[in-house]
């Protein structure tokens, strides 16, 4: 097995958008938010499915805004000057008919500060018009949650910082992989053969969260594997929610240079070792020793490494560990 790779014939990866962050210019003053980054960069690997909610329950182009009211304990959204126009049961009501439509989804990116789509620190104010302390989610990203809790969900906004992008991009093509090999085929050596190329990947993100899934592999074939299989991945996704710290990588690059001091000159060892320092310092990005790591590797085609999603979990050319 070689490393990751998108065949030419290979069905891109579904993932929801935000419709202004692909330039359709459906927000509230009649503009857009295009981002590049999601229209240029990752269309190459995603078929973006588009959907702007407050178009889709009826709102037009232009429109009035909106925003998230706290109503006596309970957060509506409401129009900016007119409380009384109500949209909050209507964005539910679109998540509840879009949900079953979305099941083959491994992603959603939603555009920030948005009453229906941002997930995370919209401002909410109060019945007077004063923002208050406590922000919320928006009505129609917080309804699709309650649908698809272990989606990989994120803002546009929140792409902008590397550790984040790359974050949530591994666990877009994670959830393909488990959805296409696991999922699609729920058998324990699909489980185990899973879990196995994802160890030093997993590693890297939660060493604690890594033993309790390898606790939980052991007890396929033993348990219901549906009851396996919902637990695995529930842990699986927090797992990978949590972002890579410097001094895991630094952990993992040595764990898997273990696999091959036998076979390699010393001084090559020590040079590799001495790349991992300086990463460990700062003084250059984790790219550079993982692909010298990876270089040794397919000489000597070490198959137990060949397999780690670790070296590749997402396409090269997407080169977020360049900066990393």
């Amino acid at each position: 097995m070689t490393f990751w790779a998108l065949e030419p014939a290979m069905k891109k990866i579904k993932v929801g958008i935000s419709a202004c962050l692909l330039g359709q210019a459906v927000r509230f003053n009649g503009s857009h938010k295009n981002s590049p980054f999601c229209s240029q960069v990752l269309a190459e690997w995603f078929e973006f499915v588009p959907i702007c909610p407050e178009v889709e329950i009826g709102m037009g182009i232009p429109r009035e805004p909106i925003r998230l009211v706290n109503e006596k304990g309970q957060i509506r959204v409401k129009n900016v000057t007119d409380h009384s126009r109500d949209y909050t049961d209507q964005l539910r009501a679109l998540a509840d008919q879009k949900a079953p439509e979305l099941t083959d989804l491994c992603g959603y990116i939603f555009m920030q500060k948005s009453p229906s789509c941002g997930v995370f620190r919209v401002k909410v104010y109060n019945e007077n018009g004063m923002p208050e302390t406590n922000p919320a989610m928006g009505a129609f990203a917080h309804q699709l949650q309650q649908h698809r809790p272990l989606l990989p969900m994120e803002e546009a906004g929140r792409l902008n910082d590397i550790r984040l992008r790359e974050n949530f991009i591994i666990r877009v093509f994670a959830n393909h992989d488990w959805q296409q090999n696991v999922a699609a085929d729920p058998q324990p050596k699909n489980l185990v053969a899973f879990h196995t190329r994802y160890k030093f990947l997993l590693q890297a993100h939660s060493e604690v969260h890594y033993r309790q899934l390898g606790q939980l592999v052991a007890e396929a074939g033993v348990r219901p594997m549906d009851e396996v299989m919902a637990e695995y991945f529930g842990l699986f996704t927090a797992c990978l929610t949590h972002v890579a710290k410097i001094n895991n990588h630094v952990n993992v690059l040595l764990h898997m240079l273990g696999f091959l001091k036998s076979k390699l000159p010393s001084e090559v060892k020590m040079s590799i070792i001495k790349l991992i320092e300086r990463y460990k310092e700062q003084k250059i990005h984790l790219i550079v020793p993982i692909t010298m790591l990876k270089h040794y590797v397919e000489i000597y085609q070490i198959e137990y490494l060949l397999n780690q999603k670790y070296l590749s979990p997402y396409p090269y050319e997407l080169g977020l560990r360049n900066s990393l």
